[in-house]
């Protein structure tokens, strides 16, 4: 059917919930619609822009993503933050009249696979079918089929269509020019037999790349290019993973060609559902975890934005908190921060204090080490007065001696 006859059924007022993969398409026919209502989204791209810019629909969204920060500006969106280990409950939560999905086309038993993310999305299809909430996706013939184990049979769908052109892909952003002296660093925090963790971001993603130890696993929220060379060049082959051995875990894919061709072999990678992946009871299981994330800025109580620019969310938590909390369960995990020192226009990353309005993403009770281009600052076990020592000297020289002047008079 097109698009619009998929579409047809849905009431004028209702609420609509959508997979973590935007389903353009189907948010694009509703858009043409003379209807309003609300509309929870996951990840917000060119699908809800169009809703958005009707007025008739109020445009909730969870990750923030460039749309979602363009619709904020023009006051027709609003971020609800939430741990992405909670987003089966929020979005269950949402009690939507209508699920919107993107899927992989099917396979020859007749399911459909979550592609590039699983995510919430397999917990968000039980609960429909539970309650009899019609299903609609939108089907990409260029998405990979990848194992979650949770695949969507066709005949769970209630309406079917094809999807237009790709779904939002990944942004390549060049690494930090001190990438190179940042992996170098963190090369000294992760020893053989580690299970990684790599947040989203251009420098963890590069600087996991460098990493020289032997027998890595990888249980991850974001599978990017960095940990898949890893796993390619045979460094990460998870032979020592306390569980999975093996196999490289993740609920979201970049897509990345290196990484589509290792979802796509079943044999080496699944794309699970975000619950069990994020719990961080599963989380604590794994030994020598280094959980790897990235930051906007860090002030010199060992505080994290990860976040915000002042009022303005730029970003979401993603796993980070989860990750972290899990690796605090351990006795032998490790939650690394990495970051340049300094933003492109040159202001020091590393804060005496966050401005007004700033999001802690990571609390100080919730990170070891932070690892810029200048060493490690390791946190751990240190008082106040030693973690902001520890902080100044991995600042940028420019910012120290402000920020030892702020901090001690």
């Amino acid at each position: 059917m097109t698009p619009a006859e998929a579409v047809a059924a849905i009431p004028d007022g209702a609420t609509l919930a959508t997979g973590l993969i935007e389903p353009s398409t189907l948010l694009e026919a509703v858009a043409s619609r003379e209807i309003g209502g609300r509309a929870v989204i996951a990840v917000a791209a060119m699908g809800t822009l169009a809703l958005g810019r009707t007025g008739r629909f109020e445009i909730v969204t969870s990750f923030a993503s460039p749309v979602s920060r363009a619709l904020a500006e023009q006051g027709i969106g609003e971020y609800l933050p939430a741990l992405f280990s909670d987003a089966e409950r929020v979005f269950g939560e949402a009690d939507p009249d209508c699920v919107l999905l993107r899927l992989a086309p099917p396979d020859p038993s007749g399911r459909c696979s979550y592609g590039w993310a699983a995510a919430f999305t397999p917990h968000l299809v039980e609960s429909a079918r539970e309650r009899g909430i019609p299903i609609l996706a939108e089907i990409d013939p260029q998405m990979p089929r990848t194992h979650s184990g949770m695949e969507v049979p066709v005949e769970a769908i209630d309406a079917v269509c094809l999807a237009a052109g790709e779904a939002a892909s990944d942004s390549p952003v060049p690494p930090s020019r001190h990438v190179e002296a940042i992996a170098g660093f963190l090369d000294e925090l992760v020893p053989d037999g580690a299970t990684l963790q790599v947040g989203i971001g251009s420098v963890p993603d590069a600087a996991v790349e460098r990493l020289t130890a032997r027998h890595m696993g990888v249980h991850t929220e974001v599978l990017g290019r960095g940990l898949a060379r890893l796993v390619e060049s045979g460094q990460a082959d998870g032979s020592r993973k306390s569980e999975d051995v093996g196999l490289c875990v993740c609920t979201i894919a970049s897509t990345d060609p290196e990484v589509r061709a290792l979802v796509e072999d079943f044999r080496r990678a699944e794309v699970r559902a975000s619950g069990p992946v994020l719990d961080p009871r599963v989380i604590a299981r794994h030994s020598a975890l280094r959980c790897v994330n990235s930051a906007l800025a860090v002030d010199l109580r060992g505080q994290v934005n990860a976040e915000s620019m002042g009022w303005s969310q730029v970003a979401g938590v993603g796993g980070q908190l989860d990750f972290f909390r899990g690796a605090g369960l351990t006795l032998d995990g490790l939650r690394i921060v990495v970051l340049a020192s300094t933003t492109s226009k040159g202001e020091s990353r590393i804060v005496a204090s966050h401005p007004p309005g700033s999001v802690i993403t990571a609390t100080r009770y919730d990170v070891d080490a932070v690892v810029t281009e200048h060493g490690i600052a390791m946190l751990r076990n240190q008082t106040d007065e030693a973690r902001a020592r520890a902080l100044i000297e991995v600042a940028d020289s420019g910012a120290r001696e402000t920020l030892r002047s702020e901090r001690f008079g």
